[in-house]
């Protein structure tokens, strides 16, 4: 799906939002600047989250709405040993929240098996290229709702 603008953004980010369930792991893939943040803010908005920001320097923000959101940034993680210190279970194996999780790739053999994977490509200034992976269960699902 290619994405010209904010507003096209958000339609994405509320469409997918709905779709998305207690237990989701959510894999943020891309480049700096691609707009992985700012799609997790858009379905905090939609969830009715008025406070989401980037855990870049926390690692993790927990935001409450009407689900809970767990926003990860594993950008700063050298080695995937780090997470032992953050509780990364209640993160990576959610209960009852949604997670979202950008530069997972820093959390090795920790992170679930059955994450939606989203690829956010930057193709220029304001247009960026979304695909949601279907490599697994959940992925092939929202994908199905999308493609129809």
């Amino acid at each position: 799906m290619i994405i010209s603008n904010l507003n096209e953004m958000k339609g994405f980010a509320y469409k997918f939002a709905s779709l998305l369930k207690e237990n989701d792991v959510i894999n943020l893939i891309g480049d700096m600047g691609a707009g992985k943040t700012t799609l997790t803010n858009f379905i905090a908005e939609y969830f009715n989250i008025k406070d989401s920001s980037s855990p870049t320097f926390s690692i993790v923000n927990i935001y409450d709405g009407d689900k809970t959101i767990y926003h990860l940034d594993l950008y700063r993680i050298e080695n995937p040993d780090e997470l032992l210190e953050i509780d990364f279970e209640t993160y990576f194996y959610p209960d009852d929240a949604i997670t979202f999780i950008e530069w997972a790739e820093n959390g090795g053999d920790f992170l679930p098996n059955d994450m939606i994977n989203v690829e956010i490509s930057k193709i220029d200034k304001d247009t960026r290229e979304i695909k949601i992976l279907d490599d697994t269960k959940r992925g092939q699902e929202i994908n199905e709702y999308f493609s129809n």
